[in-house]
């Protein structure tokens, strides 16, 4: 039987893979106040040319002006993968200080073509006067799954890491 966050955190993984299905990068989150969604976010990174539009942030982009900063305090985003740092500092920005995330950065790392840092977010936002707690990973072997399903095309995801691997290699 799951729990409460897996259950919400299978959600983003639900849309993260229609956002990739409809021909985009594969990201959900949602926004959870008392157990309750709120709000939805799925990646759009393309749809409009040159447009930021990870799910984290697209979903901070709906909550603008709808909920007040004291109710955001009391909410909680989840999210298919760890957010990047725009993201983190959209969340941050309204005042949310909990993110729940399936795949961690690390295991996000392993999916791109290209070396990354990895950096303690939460602690880099603390020397800003910021405190977020940081949940994860959830259903994480379900998580990574999601790249399958990347930009309207499906591809083993045993592929991509192979494929990933080799291009970060060739930098060195």
């Amino acid at each position: 039987m799951l729990t409460k966050d897996e259950i919400l955190i299978q959600h983003c993984i639900d849309l993260a893979i229609t956002s990739g299905k409809k021909g985009y990068n594969t990201f959900g989150s949602i926004l959870v106040h008392n157990g309750k969604i709120l709000e939805e976010g799925e990646n759009t990174e393309g749809y409009i040319k040159e447009a930021f539009g990870h799910a984290e942030f697209n979903l901070m982009h709906k909550c603008v002006g709808k909920y007040s900063l004291a109710f955001l305090s009391n909410c909680v985003v989840y999210t298919s993968t760890f957010p990047c740092v725009r993201c983190l500092m959209s969340i941050a920005s309204l005042g949310i200080r909990k993110v729940v995330y399936s795949v961690s950065d690390e295991n996000f790392a392993l999916v791109k073509p290209f070396k990354s840092n990895i950096i303690d977010y939460p602690s880099a936002l603390k020397t800003m006067g910021v405190e977020m707690e940081m949940i994860g990973p959830i259903l994480q072997e379900e998580g990574m799954k999601v790249y399958s399903y990347r930009f309207g095309k499906y591809q083993p995801l045993e592929e991509i890491l192979a494929e990933s691997a080799e291009l970060r290699n060739k930098e060195d």
